[in-house]
């Protein structure tokens, strides 16, 4: 079974159907045959934590059409990585240092969070405030809400916000008051959507700390195609923002170096593809004086 997604699972009481049992057991029946996103609309998902234990994640039900075709309402790939690799504060690799990930201290802006999964975890893992944010929509931030409370300790649970936010938008309360405040931003899977990716970068760069070890991680599959995800760095870099590091991992721990581009019968098989997912530190580019 695949490293990374065999960490998925269906609650007992939900997996009655026997197209769940079919889900459940495609990895095994069909060890080529990867799932990059996990659940159903309106339904609960367990992920298992190598550090913490299960967690139990209500999936958002979209409200209406547009709602739907946000795609918060599943649990991805990118998000399963970015929170193995904040549990162990590394990504567990020959391309990481051992702090590369690390949340001890730092204040998390989670963007585009869907189930909140690596904002949860990045509490857990000892950051000292996290907001974890989504589209202003009710469904997925209530999704979002249940998923704290079910998952982090009361205890630890006034160190985490739930915020709605839409990218580029940075008139509200919440923006005024928070500019250049997180040390660490975390985005997972939101770059398919390549009409927003100046709006996207527009919110990574106003709300990332000034200091100097500010960074954000970008982690993001190529199930929509290599080209959507190498234009939203093009766009970043331009921008102001620079990789620190950049390179490939798929959902079995093997690493490639970075390709804006790639061909190949490998490339055009969607089923390959969705093997594969890009992980970069960026940081804030210093103008010299």
């Amino acid at each position: 079974m695949n490293g990374l997604t065999s960490r998925i699972r269906i609650p007992d009481s939900e997996a009655t159907s026997s197209e769940d049992i079919f889900d459940t057991g495609l990895s095994v029946l069909f060890p080529d045959s990867i799932r990059n996103l996990h659940g159903d609309p309106g339904s609960d998902i367990i992920y298992t934590s190598p550090e913490y234990g299960d967690l139990k994640l209500a999936l958002a039900d979209p409200e209406s059409r547009e709602e739907g075709l946000l795609f918060a309402h599943y649990l991805w790939n990118s998000s399963l990585l970015l929170a193995e690799f904040i549990s162990h504060g590394c990504a567990m690799g020959g391309r990481s240092d051992d702090s590369d990930f690390e949340v001890t201290g730092q204040t998390v802006l989670e963007l585009g969070a869907g189930t909140g999964l690596a904002g949860i975890i990045s509490a857990l893992a000892g950051a000292k405030e996290v907001v974890i944010s989504d589209y202003p929509s009710p469904s997925i931030l209530e999704a979002i809400e249940d998923n704290v409370r079910n998952n982090v300790p009361e205890s630890m649970r006034s160190s985490v916000t739930v915020k709605g936010h839409e990218w580029g938008s940075l008139t509200d309360d919440f923006s005024k008051a928070n500019a250049g405040h997180f040390t660490r931003i975390l985005c997972a899977d939101c770059l398919w959507m390549d009409g927003e990716h100046q709006a996207l970068v527009q919110s990574m760069l106003y709300f990332l700390s000034p200091c100097d070890d500010a960074r954000i991680w970008v982690i993001a599959g190529f199930h929509t195609g290599r080209a959507k995800v190498a234009a939203f760095f093009d766009v970043a870099y331009s921008a102001g923002l620079a990789a620190d590091k950049i390179w490939e991992r798929d959902t079995e721990g093997h690493e490639r170096d970075w390709g804006m581009e790639r061909s190949g019968a490998a490339e055009e098989d969607v089923e390959q593809r969705k093997k594969w997912l890009v992980v970069a530190i960026l940081r804030r580019v210093t103008l010299s004086r």
